[in-house]
């Protein structure tokens, strides 16, 4: 049970009925038995920490790990001081080691054991690609899952000493336990990092600089901010799902989701720092450790104008940047952008139509279309095509304009060309044969009737009446439409006239408010709401409730007297 209680932390929760535990074990110094507390994940009798036998230590091992961060040990024998030759302290101690990073291409630690064991054993002959998937329960064991299938298999109980176990980059895997390392490095310690990245640091070296970021117009790249050299506990997330892309980009060629070239989720080494990009359906998050060591351009791509916002977050440290870092804030960054489209290269029977694509330079969050020559050292993405006016190419009637009427006063005709014509992919019209077209042919001449000599008003819609309950007036326009404005005035249609409209008569009427219903503190006043005809003065159900006024609202009096004198307190005789 001793050993149970060191090894892993569990925890009650509440509404639940089961413990549960994250295998990471209780802080030392934590009582397992009568005299004795936790360290190092084992029971031991209660001793000063730094009672040890240096002297016998043997030294460091070779790092299990030729490249990035990996652990080495040191064993002792037992001082000989417990009990039948039993070691009240720990006989062996592990320490975090670093390497230089691991050439680009190579796999994951944990990915690259899964394949030298399938290597080594008979699944070789079956399974040619495997993955290594982290067992929540047995983070420590080597699980690897063969390509199309959803299944892990246990290929080993122990993954190599240094193998990542956890989601912070010290829980690291040694003799086949989850173990803790501080920040120093060693096993069991309690060091850590503040959020200005000191060890055992006290949180007061740096500022934290946060902010939102709100987009409601345009397409394309827009610039967020630029997060200076030197940030840390660097953390974007958009305030909600979006059509659109976080993207990310240093100085040099390191990016994501830069040139429109969308990346899946997963880890980057951009600016000198590890940046974690997650995209969940239309949900995006980015987050990087630090420090940078270069600027940080964020941008969005958006594709249409839309409300679009995000929070940003990092700590910058209070002491001035080295000058050779520090003047890399201001330089500008160059880009490939898709700066607009072509028009369509056929008018009908389908075409395409493509992408310009420019070098443009972002500063300052203002971004400007420069010559191509300033991004010749940068990949240029191929243009994007769509298809477009993928109609057939018909044949239609094309007809000419009306010739005036052959009469200015009376009766006449006019008349108008008609052909077929059939229109090319490049828009030109040709003149076909007639039976190429398949609707009737319109009409090339109609009587008209020249209206020089006409008297023609035209009354337009009469407006609303000028009350909602009773007698008003409306009104219309009237126009004279002669050509020479010769039109009897006689015969003008009136332009008002009187009207009546009973349609909002019933209005709402309030009456007064009441008294408060406390003598001291909050309380409420309420009054009587009616819905009545304003000239009969009927009630009615005819009101609009959007415009109902309130029937109550809170009142506040002097406060109430809490405090009670216990002298004035009597009860009666039994």
């Amino acid at each position: 049970f001793q050993h149970v209680i060191c090894t892993g932390l569990w925890c009650k929760v509440e509404s639940e009925s089961e413990c549960k535990t994250k295998l990471d074990p209780p802080m030392d110094g934590t009582d397992c038995d009568a005299g004795k507390w936790c360290k190092a994940g084992e029971c031991i009798n209660r001793t000063s920490f730094s009672e040890h036998v240096e002297e016998d230590w043997s030294t460091w091992s070779t790092c299990s790990r030729t490249c990035s961060t990996g652990i080495s040990s040191r064993q002792r024998k037992c001082p000989g001081s417990g009990l039948e030759g039993e070691c009240h302290s720990p006989t062996i101690q592990y320490r975090v080691c670093e390497n230089p990073s691991c050439p680009a291409g190579v796999p994951a630690f944990r990915d690259w054991q899964c394949h030298v064991f399938s290597a080594r054993s008979s699944y070789r002959k079956h399974i040619h690609q495997w993955q290594a998937v982290i067992n929540e329960e047995k983070p420590c064991s080597l699980f690897c899952s063969p390509s199309g299938k959803d299944q892990p298999v246990l290929l080993a109980e122990k993954v190599m000493d240094g193998t990542s176990c956890g989601k912070h980059g010290l829980d690291v895997c040694a003799d086949g336990r989850c173990q803790k390392f501080g920040c120093d490095g060693i096993l069991g310690s309690l060091a850590h990092e503040d959020h200005c990245g000191v060890c055992n640091g006290n949180g007061k070296s740096c500022k934290v600089i946060k902010g939102d970021f709100n987009h409601t117009r345009g397409a394309g790249y827009v610039e967020a901010l630029v997060i200076p050299a030197g940030a840390r506990r660097i953390k974007v997330v958009e305030e909600k799902p979006a059509h659109s892309y976080l993207a990310l980009r240093d100085a040099g060629k390191q990016s994501i989701n830069s040139d429109w070239k969308i990346e899946h989720s997963g880890t980057f080494n951009i600016a000198g720092t590890t940046v974690h990009y997650v995209r969940r359906g239309l949900w995006e998050k980015i987050s990087a450790k630090g420090p940078t060591t270069s600027p940080l351009h964020l941008l969005v791509l958006l594709f249409h104008d839309q409300s679009y916002g995000l929070h940003y977050e990092y700590t910058i440290p209070l002491d001035p940047l080295p000058e050779n870092q520090s003047s890399k804030v201001s330089e500008p960054l160059f880009m490939w952008t898709h700066s607009g489209w072509e028009d369509c290269d056929a008018v009908c029977g389908g075409g395409e139509r493509k992408t310009t694509v420019s070098c443009t330079k972002i500063m300052n969050k203002n971004i400007s279309l420069v010559d191509n020559r300033k991004c010749k050292y940068l990949t240029k993405p191929e243009p994007q095509i769509r298809k477009c006016n993928e109609q057939p190419c018909q044949t239609r009637w094309m007809m000419t304009e009306w010739t005036p009427c052959s009469r200015t006063c009376g009766k006449g005709t006019q008349n108008r060309q008609v052909a077929c014509t059939q229109q090319l992919r490049n828009g030109t019209l040709i003149r076909a044969r007639e039976r190429d077209c398949l609707v009737p042919k319109p009409a090339s001449a109609q009587r008209c009737e020249g209206q020089d000599c006409m008297t023609v008003w035209e009354a337009g819609v009469w407006s609303e009446c000028s009350v909602k309950c009773g007698k008003g007036v409306r009104h219309r326009t009237v126009r004279c439409t002669n050509p020479r404005k010769k039109c009897v005035l006689s015969t003008r249609p009136k332009e008002a006239e009187d009207c009546e409209d009973y349609s909002k008569c019933y209005i709402w009427r309030m009456g007064d408010w009441s008294k408060c219903s406390v003598t001291c503190g909050k309380g409420m006043q309420s009054r009587v709401i009616q819905c009545m005809h304003k000239i009969t003065g009927r009630h009615g159900n005819e009101c609009f409730s959007s415009e109902k006024p309130a029937a109550y609202r809170p009142c506040h009096l002097h406060p109430c007297n809490e405090k009670i004198n216990v002298n004035t307190i009597t009860s009666p005789r039994l």
